[in-house]
């Protein structure tokens, strides 16, 4: 009967730690995803502020085509 409410116990203790455990995990992926939003919609304006709508120029230092 003793080695019965020994096991139940243990197992209610187990099943709390993984609930907290499953928690803890939750909580600090939440916290990257809000990092990784807040950092791609505040970074991204910052780089594009000095580019221009001007077509790059390009440059062959090989000729890749076929005669």
């Amino acid at each position: 009967m003793k080695r019965a409410v020994l096991e139940r116990s243990f197992v209610i203790v187990l099943f709390v730690l993984v609930m907290v455990a499953f928690s803890f995990a939750e909580r600090d992926t939440q916290k990257l995803f809000e990092k990784y939003n807040t950092k791609s919609t505040v970074e991204i304006p910052k780089q594009t502020v000095d580019y221009t709508a001007e077509v790059p120029q390009k440059i062959n230092s090989h000729n890749t085509g076929r005669n």
